[in-house]
């Protein structure tokens, strides 16, 4: 391995670092998985409203 001298170590760590830009890819996955997620839990309410309170006549209480 090549040794780095201290100078020049010295000046890499004083660069600054630009951010990293974020993908059109990872912008449509995420809101894809956004989009599965809200949709699932819309779903999921209309069908347990849908069922309405009949479950509840099978629990017994105290």
């Amino acid at each position: 391995m090549a040794k780095i001298k201290p100078k020049a170590l010295l000046a890499q760590s004083k660069q600054k670092k630009a951010p990293t830009q974020i993908g059109l890819t990872k912008i449509i996955t995420y809101v894809v998985l956004g989009a599965l997620v809200v949709s699932s839990v819309y779903y999921a309410y209309q069908y347990w409203q849908s069922k309405g309170p009949s479950g509840a006549e099978t629990v017994v209480g105290n």
